[in-house]
This record gives structure tokens, sequence and C-alpha cells, in this order.
């Protein structure tokens, strides 16, 4: 442990933040999230960790406190970092009592660069030093200078007192950090480390709690969430969780993000087939339809290898939906690796995808290759790939029209004020058309025949609950 972060463990020991003088009532905290949904739960730890002394707020301009929980995947997020960082200096030039904390994977790759950057930073902390920000935030407020705090830590952190929104319908536990895969285009093993399997007991004993304040479904997050018990001893299975998960009493619901191709055996499709309470939904990332793509990528699959999965899913689990990753303009990528990616798109037909234009990140080894597709020409990729998507995703969600389908409130409609919406098993989103009657409310699962589609949604009719129980309208407010 470095001495930086001793004096701030040491302030963590002696000082109770919610009586500590030098912070007084409580402050506004708004954070910033960019990235994966790891990011979207640590930045709810980070919440919880400040409540005592902080309340949210979402609005900068009212806080006391910013806290910027940065991504650095892909470059974009990282450029949205410094450019927000612009922006809030100007703030707290005019707010000069406001606190700018920057976390997360550009914070535990850059660490100290980004106080020399940003003046107005008041301090750094990495992916494995979330329990550490009261204290850092403590230590700036009684005039010490800026401090980083990045190093990494083999220990799983403790949950915050009070950790989880009361009444959040879903809700994401982590159940693994770092990665091993090494692929090459990929920071997340050099910003978050190795891969470190959390506690099944842990895991469950939070995901009881989050039932406990009102969530009806958990997504189990990992780099490489079904490596999840392969660093134990001895080794334990993804399949074995999953099977502890379904027992949680109350809980409706089990989502998980990302598995590898890599780690699929037979096993974790019998478990997708036979746990009723496992969504219906399967996000594989491909990456490249081609394989000398994969091989440069250090992806340890081949394509033959990725349809055999797929097609063994959809036989013993035909309602599956499946989402995936695309990369288009990898260095070396030619028009006919290209054309492999769009073929591969037409043969597994993919509900949606989240695709991206390669860009290198400092630190991989996909950045020391010759970036020798140009900008135009990936654009054009990505173009093309996504029209081809957006067609088979128009088509996938047509097909839904005229079904009833079950469907898990989760709350207000984005699209219409009053009304409420959710997601079918299939992680499909369902607005419904009419206000919903009084008693029906986020966390139910309800019967909803679809009427409708939008460019990425659903529109249905509210039919009764999901055990079968009419719904009467003559109750519904307008």
């Amino acid at each position: 442990m470095t001495d930086k972060l001793k004096i701030i463990d040491e302030c963590c020991v002696d000082s109770d933040p919610a009586n500590d003088p030098a912070i007084g009532q409580k402050g506004k905290l708004f954070i910033k999230t960019y990235g994966c949904q790891m990011n979207e739960y640590d930045s709810t730890k980070l919440a919880a960790l400040l409540e005592h002394t902080h309340e949210l707020t979402t609005d900068p301009q009212h806080a006391d406190l910013i806290l910027v929980n940065t991504c650095s995947v892909r470059d974009k997020p990282e450029q949205k970092l410094y450019s927000l960082l612009g922006r809030l200096r100007e703030l707290k030039e005019r707010k000069p009592q406001l606190m700018i904390g920057v976390g997360g994977c550009v914070a535990q790759q850059e660490g100290e660069q980004i106080l020399k950057r940003n003046a107005g930073v008041d301090f750094v902390f990495g992916t494995h030093n979330l329990s550490l920000v009261p204290s850092l935030v403590s230590l700036r407020t009684r005039g010490a200078p800026p401090q980083v705090a990045v190093d990494y830590r083999d220990d799983w952190e403790d949950l915050p007192p009070g950790f989880g929104t009361p009444n959040r319908v879903s809700v994401f536990v982590s159940i693994s950090r770092g990665c091993n895969k090494n692929c090459t285009y990929c920071i997340v093993p050099t910003t978050r480390g190795s891969e470190v399997s959390r506690g099944l007991e842990e895991i469950l004993r939070e995901i009881r709690l989050a039932v406990h304040r009102g969530a009806k479904e958990v997504t189990l997050l990992g780099q490489t969430v079904n490596s999840w018990g392969l660093d134990f001893t001895p080794r334990r299975r993804f399949s074995e969780l999953i099977y502890a998960v379904a027992e949680v009493q109350g809980l409706e619901r089990i989502r998980f993000t990302s598995p590898h191709p890599q780690e699929v055996r037979k096993d974790f499709i019998d478990c997708l087939a036979s746990t009723a309470k496992l969504c219906r939904h399967l996000h594989m990332p491909l990456q490249s339809g081609s394989d000398r793509i994969l091989q440069a990528m250090n992806r340890n699959y081949r394509m033959r290898r990725y349809y055999e999965i797929i097609d063994a899913v959809r036989q013993r689990v035909p309602e599956v939906a499946i989402t995936t990753d695309l990369i288009v303009g990898f260095p070396g990528e030619t028009p006919e690796d290209f054309n492999a990616t769009l073929d591969a798109i037409e043969r597994v037909q993919f509900d949606n995808s989240f695709s991206f234009m390669f860009s290198p990140r400092p630190g991989t080894a996909a950045a020391a290759m010759k970036d020798d597709v140009p900008s135009e020409e990936k654009l054009r990729r990505l173009q093309v790939l996504q029209d081809l998507q957006f067609e088979i995703t128009t088509t996938k969600l047509g097909g839904w029209i005229g079904r009833s389908v079950e469907v898990l409130l989760e709350g207000p409609s984005a699209d219409e004020a009053g009304l409420l919406a959710g997601r079918t098993t299939q992680n499909w989103m369902v607005n419904l058309m009419e206000a919903a009657p009084s008693g029906v409310k986020a966390g139910d699962l309800v019967s909803v025949q679809i009427k409708d589609r939008s460019r990425f949604t659903l529109r249905g009719s509210l039919q009764g609950t999901a055990k079968g129980e009419a719904v009467d309208f003559s109750a519904a407010t307008a």
C-alpha cells in the first residue's frame, strides 16, 4: 500500500464522515456515469457510500460534489470525459466550493495525468478504490492537496450500509471483476485487473437484500460472466451459481451479461433451458465474423464454434432472443473480412447488436497494430452493418404483433407520460397504450397483447396479471 493510500485508510478508520464537522450538513451529489453496466453498478455503490453526507441531485448546477465515473473501452467516452471536465471547471470557477472526483477505468489508467490535465479535479480514484471516496472527500474538505488512489486491491470491497435503491424493480449485482481473456483491443485487464470471482454467499446476500427492498429482477455482471468460479479451488461452475440464485424467494427473473463463447459448455446450455426464472435473452459477443480477424483479436473461438453454440441454444430454447457486440475496421480488416461479419449477421439473425468502429486504446496490443482502415471506410462499413441489423430487428419486432407476452413492469414509459412500461423475458421494451388500473404498478408481472411496434420497442394493451387474472379497465385513470 502506498503512503498516500495509508493516509486515506487511516482517515477512514479515525473519522466518521457522518459526524465530520468539516463536512457539516448534507451536501448535494451529482454522478455522471459513462460506459458499461458495471460502471452503473459502481455508481450505485458510490451513492450509498456517501449517503450520510450527500443526497443525490439530477442537476450538476446544484451539486457540492460531482463524481464522474469513466469508461476507456472506446475512445469516445474518454473524449467525453475531458470535454465534461472542461465544462465543470467553468462551473467550479463560479462555485469555488464545488468538489470534483474522477473514477472508473480512465481514472485507473491515467491516474495523476488527470490532475495534471485538469486543475479543477480534486481527487482521482480507481476501480478498486470506491470505498476510499468518503475519505478522499473528507481529506480535501480539510485542506489536503488533490489525492490519487488507484492501487489494486485483491479483496472485495464490502457493500455500503443501505446499498441498493428501495423499490427498484431491476438491479445489477456484480459476481466477478477483471478479465483474463486479453483480447487485443480491450483495456479491461489493465483497468480492472485479473479475473476474481465473488463468493457465492456474498452474491446471494446482496440479491436477497435487493429483493427485500423491492427488486423482482437481477442482472448478474462480469466482464466474462460465465467464467465465474474458475478461479476457486476447487473450481465452481457458472450454472451452479444460476441454480442457487433461482432459489431466492421473491425473485422473478434472472439476467446476466456478458458471457464469453470460450466458456460455453453443455451445462451452460442445460441451465438456460431448465431454469424457469432465467430470461430468454442471451447477449453473446461476436466482435467479427471473420476467423482471421477473430485470431488477430485473440478471441479464442472461431465461427464454426460460435454457430454451434447459437444452434444448440436455439434448439433447446426456441423463444430465446440473441444479441451481440460487433467491431468494424479492426486493423487488417479487408472487405472480405467485413463481408464475413455481414454473413454472420444474416446467418444468426441477431435480434439486435451493439456495433462500433475500432479505436485503438493505449496499452492494448491492438494499439501497436497498423490502424490501416481509413476512418471514412470504417464509418461506411458501420452504416452498412447497422442498416442490415435494423432490417432484421424491424422484422423481429413485427413478429410479436398480435401475441400475448409476459411483461415485468419497470416504471413510467419514456414515450408517453402517465403510462407504464416494462420488458419481456426477451428484453424487448413494451410501452402500455392505456393507463393501468388502480393497483397495477411497477414490479408486477402482467400479460400484454402486442398491438404495434416503434423503432426499437413494442406497444400493447394490458390483458391481466401473469397469473391469468383479468384486468378491470373501469378502474383505470386517464
